[in-house]
């Protein structure tokens, strides 16, 4: 990360590892919405709809809103949280570690800090066109500030269409157990997306010297959304030799979709004397339907029609109430948190295939804490906690209840001037997500193989239990204009969780197993420096690495093997700099996951080949209250290529896919007065 010197002061002088990008660090990222700032953050990398750190698959990232854990997961945070536009942001803090206060679950937590009333009277607005491959992008942002005496209020509306095109090539390929390839089939497929998304988030907040009570409501509309998709399908008549290319039909759809997301939340606090209470509360209310017409022709033009339609709803109540206390050295902290959610989701699916799914989960999380900061000199703290976790789950008729006790302690030295070393301790419980456990059930659009299987949850999902240990050395440089870091990591986790096929009857369902005991272990490596000190005025550099390993005792196999998809290392890079003489300022970054590969013998191999998203931005100051912006995402038109190769009773399918990558050009008028 970078930023000005209050930045590296403030990691440097928290208890905890923990890194912060105020307002200017995210618009130097240059992303259009909360979603692509994710992705952006150092050590983050996005797969499919989930971030992911250190090279774990699944919920690596735990992701906050304002401190609230958000309980469908990336549903939330990619769906219309993570819509709204990266101006609603006022900071970004990444945390590692262990604590009492968050847990040990994920191996790095990010809390979104959306941005407070204003009681100044202001107004701000963004308009943005662009084009994404060759098709027009284009927003529209308001926001209204003001408030009198001790009321404060927000008003944002945005209104977002976004349209993304989408160009795969597929080649499929089948050998038998005598080494015989079968067959031999590629596809081309094209798919245009057309995504409104529109929003209203409002913000009033009362204040009393330094009390406060905040009303948030939000409504999100999103829709309607067409994904138009056309596929040539292409075989070889004789796949042995890899001879007589052919068409083999086409595979035509139209899918229309709505989502909508209402969410009320209030928070408050109030302090007295030495303590301070904070309380929040909110209801959530999502709904996501869809309907689907897929059309494919074989290679003699017969037509075979399917349909597919489905309702999803969701609602969720999120509470939370903590007390801190002053007392002389010490900062005690108690918390409890109290969330659940309720998942429905209908299914409808006719034409070629027929079935009728009707699927219930809910989750229900229940969370006491208590932590201690003891600082008995400026240059040592001390943090202890204990957190009691009691978390139920039930899908499909399967009921789970599991409880667990946390301990936690964390340590921050400075033992000389601009050192700094941590290291923290402590126990985590990761639950399975809604979806993960639910039936519902994603068809697979081909002919059903290992390679593309059905996708579903597993209701006897267990939770993992971790044991998480880190080390970490810092460097600061004179006038806190910059900072080196060094982080080593250790992970022991119980009952791992990893996606793996099966056959099931008739059909290969792709499905959440624990497969064993898991190590994740690896170095983390950042650095960021302002540069004015060497002779150039007014940049900054910053890099971070992750270098990650990972080892699991299967269970199922009786054998020792890498953990499914881990990348060799994970790399960022960025450069910025103001030009005040020409009233402008630009920045670089890149995004680098290097080679990804998978790794069970006598069943799966794969990889995902290493990929380089370089982007760019230029802000040039128009007048007072204008700015233009100039931003173009990878800029290198990066591919993303994966292969996987599964192997069953001899036989093997093997699938690979290449997502061409398109450039995107933005240009975005930003005023304030």
């Amino acid at each position: 990360m970078v930023g000005k010197a209050d930045d590296v002061a403030e990691r440097r002088e928290a208890s905890t590892q923990k890194v912060v990008l105020d307002r200017k660090e995210i618009e130097k990222l240059s992303a259009q919405n909360i979603g692509e700032v994710l992705g952006k953050l150092p050590g983050v990398e996005i797969k499919g709809e989930a971030p992911r750190a250190r090279g774990m698959s699944r919920d690596s990232v735990n992701i906050l809103v304002d401190g609230e854990r958000q309980a469908s997961g990336s549903l939330v945070v990619f769906g219309s949280l993570g819509r709204l536009p990266s101006s609603e942001l006022e900071r970004v803090e990444i945390l590692r570690g262990s604590s009492a206060e968050f847990g040990g679950a994920s191996s790095v937590t990010v809390n979104l800090v959306l941005k407070k009333a204003l009681s100044k009277r202001s107004t701000e607005t963004r308009a943005s066109i662009g084009s994404r491959g060759g098709v027009t992008n284009y927003s529209l942002g308001w926001t209204e500030n003001g408030g009198e005496g001790g009321f404060s209020w927000s008003l944002p509306i945005w209104l977002i269409w976004s349209n993304s095109p989408l160009n795969t090539l597929t080649d499929r390929q089948d050998t038998n157990a005598f080494g015989v390839r079968t067959l031999w089939q590629q596809d081309s497929m094209s798919v245009v997306s057309k995504l409104g998304h529109h929003g209203i988030t409002p913000r009033l907040t009362w204040k009393s010297g330094s009390d406060s009570l905040t009303v948030s409501p939000m409504l999100y509309y999103g829709g309607p959304t067409t994904r138009d998709t056309n596929t040539v399908l292409s075989k070889y008549n004789v796949p042995a030799t890899g001879t007589g290319l052919a068409f083999n039909g086409d595979r035509n759809s139209r899918e229309d979709s709505l989502n909508r997301t209402l969410r009320l939340r209030v928070d408050g606090e109030k302090h007295l004397g030495d303590s301070k209470l904070t309380g929040r509360a909110s209801v959530n209310n999502s709904r996501r339907s869809s309907s689907l017409i897929r059309d494919v022709h074989d290679s003699l033009n017969v037509l075979t029609t399917f349909t597919e339609s489905m309702l999803s709803v969701d609602n969720e109540i999120n509470t939370a109430l903590r007390w801190d206390q002053m007392m002389g050295m010490h900062l005690l902290s108690l918390g409890a948190e109290y969330v659940k959610l309720n998942r429905d989701d209908q299914q409808i699916y006719g034409g070629g295939y027929v079935a009728q799914n009707n699927n219930v989960a809910a989750s229900r999380d229940g969370i006491f804490w208590v932590q201690d900061d003891w600082t008995p000199q400026q240059t040592f703290t001390l943090t202890t906690g204990l957190r009691a976790e009691s978390m139920g789950l039930s899908a499909d008729g399967v009921s789970q209840q599991h409880i667990g006790w946390l301990p936690s302690v964390a340590a921050r030295w400075a033992p000389a001037d601009k050192w700094v070393m941590r290291s923290s301790l402590g126990a985590g419980l990761k639950m399975p997500k809604v979806d993960e456990i639910s039936n519902a059930t994603v068809l697979s659009v081909a002919t059903n193989t290992p390679v593309e299987a059905d996708r579903r949850g597993n209701p006897n999902l267990r939770p993992e239990r971790s044991v998480n240990f880190e080390a970490v050395l810092e460097r600061y440089v004179a006038e806190d204009a910059g900072v080196l870091g060094a982080n080593l990591y250790v992970r022991s986790t119980r009952d791992f969780t990893e996606r793996r096929v099966q056959l099931e009857g008739l059909r290969w369902v792709d499905r959440p197993y624990n497969e064993g005991n898991a190590m994740h272990w690896g170095a983390e490596l950042d650095g960021k420096l302002r540069t004015d000190s060497l002779g150039w005025k007014g940049a900054t550099v910053k890099a971070h690495i992750t270098l990650p390993h990972a080892k699991v005792n299967d269970t199922r196999l009786g054998i020792t093997r890498m953990a499914r998809d881990t990348p060799r290392y994970v790399l960022s890079m960025g450069l910025d700099q103001s030009l005040p003489k020409l009233q402008s300022s630009y920045g670089l970054s890149v995004q680098h996951s290097a080679l990804s590969e998978t790794a069970i013998p006598g069943e799966q191999r794969g990889y995902t080949k290493a990929r380089t998203q370089l982007d760019a931005f230029w802000l040039y100051q128009l007048t007072q209250q204008f700015k233009l912006r100039i931003a173009g995402q990878n800029l290198l038109a990066a591919n993303t290529v994966r292969q996987n190769t599964l192997t069953s009773a001899g036989n093997e399918w093997q699938l690979s896919n290449t997502d061409h990558g398109y450039r995107s050009v933005f240009f975005t008028l930003e005023g304030r007065w």
